[in-house]
């Protein structure tokens, strides 16, 4: 693949510099215009290399090249909001020997070495023993509306990956459960904090009466805080991480929350529940042998005269979903659902051959011996019968995915394509 590296780092950052973050839909475009142009430059760079492309209505689109069965691989090319705290451009930049850019990782990137992979065996005379079909959605980080599309359009693949994981190949991903709750508020205080779910929020801001006592409590709260028209205004600061493994940041909303508890029984109720990202304070501390613990993250939240907030769950493969909405059914009595939405677990056995070719590339590419993981994130391996998600960050490197300065290095990257290169090279030529 080092013969690739010029083109495949030029074509990244075009790639990147796109609008990623769901907008204003409109007909064509139902996410925005700059997830509509981001896939129609992946497609186009696909027709390029000699694939059969198509936009399914701007949800999403594939492109395919070989016949035979048909393989999968499937990614995402929206992202999460960019956010603060961004020490490089976040449409894309290379620094020395480092890649920065919101989607270097999750999922562009690797989506794109993906397709270059498939490029550089066609150029080495290979031709493809199964149809490679490439699905990149729209809408992934925000409700996969672009997969449900897709499924009203087209026939999914029974077999294939997702890189949009880690190394060496992720044979288990928990179940995936948002939910919102929401109830008639009478307080005094305004909150708002979080952007989406699956973030850990950097941000909070609130505001409550201006009193000696409210004042005395603002000083004493490390937050910062001003004062004016009757209100104190208060902020407390986080650091953004990805929801499947929110114990790498800091919740502002917690934080905001541990001292609005102290002069409102509705906010010291919803910190205690969900201060502790495994979720013990809500009766949520479950775990399996095959994937770990549970873990939540508040995400959202806002009042008016409705007091409403959003989390994210990641549960063990072995633990109904009726589970965990009778614990929380009792915990939060008081409330309703405004919106749910639940991602069945995905589970494949370690001795499945998928797993196991998969598994081999990683250690004779990388000279390592390492065994197949179950992790709390969830990607498209799931929209499949048989599939699993293979990359692409590898073990032992600080995960930047969903916090400022996403970023890879450029050799790392380099050799993730690598990787792809012999996976398909095996599974598919």
């Amino acid at each position: 693949m080092k013969n690739y590296q010029s083109a495949l780092l030029k074509d990244l950052l075009e790639l990147l510099s796109f609008d990623g973050e769901e907008r204003e839909g409109k007909a064509g475009a139902p996410f925005g215009q700059g997830n509509l142009d981001c896939l129609n430059w992946y497609l186009a760079k696909a027709a390029s290399f000699g694939f059969d492309v198509k936009n399914l209505d701007g949800y999403c689109g594939y492109a395919d090249i070989g016949n035979g069965d048909t393989f999968g691989v499937l990614g995402h090319l929206d992202t999460v909001p960019a956010g603060d705290g961004w020490t490089r451009n976040p449409h894309g930049e290379i620094d020395g020997n480092v890649i920065y850019g919101r989607g270097v990782l999750d999922d562009r990137g690797p989506m794109l070495a993906c397709l270059y992979a498939v490029k550089a065996l066609l150029d080495e005379g290979l031709t493809p023993k199964k149809r490679i079909r490439f699905i990149v959605g729209c809408n992934e980080e925000t409700g996969w509306r672009c997969i449900k599309h897709y499924n009203s359009v087209e026939q999914m693949p029974d077999t294939g990956f997702s890189p949009d994981a880690d190394f060496p190949v992720i044979n288990g991903e928990k179940g995936i459960a948002t939910i919102t709750f929401e109830k008639k508020y009478d307080g005094n205080i305004e909150i708002k904090g979080g952007t989406r779910p699956n973030v850990v929020p950097d941000t909070c801001v609130a505001k409550i009466p201006d009193t000696p006592e409210n004042r005395l409590l603002a000083g004493q709260s490390g937050l910062d805080f001003s004062v004016g028209n009757g209100r104190i205004l208060l902020t407390s600061a986080g650091k953004s991480a990805h929801a499947a493994i929110p114990s790498l940041g800091e919740n502002a909303i917690v934080k905001m929350l541990a001292v609005l508890g102290e002069i409102d029984v509705d906010m010291k109720k919803i910190h205690d529940l969900f201060e502790y990202t495994d979720g013990r304070g809500a009766g949520l501390d479950l775990s399996d042998d095959l994937s770990g613990d549970l873990t939540v993250n508040l995400g959202v939240i806002s009042s008016s005269d409705t007091l409403r907030f959003t989390i994210n769950i990641r549960y063990p493969v072995t633990v109904p979903k009726t589970v965990l909405t009778d614990i929380l059914d009792k915990r939060l009595f008081e409330y309703v659902i405004a919106e749910s939405n639940f991602q069945e677990p995905l589970y494949v056995d370690k001795n499945d051959d998928l797993v196991k070719t998969l598994l081999k590339t990683y250690n004779d590419v990388t000279g390592e011996n390492l065994d197949a993981v179950t992790i709390g994130g969830g990607t498209y391996a799931r929209a499949l019968k048989h599939g699993v998600a293979f990359g692409p960050e590898f073990p032992g490197v600080e995960s930047t995915i969903h916090m400022p300065d996403e970023r890879t290095g450029v050799d790392d990257f380099m050799k993730m394509a690598t990787i792809y290169k012999e996976a398909l090279r095996r599974l598919c030529f």
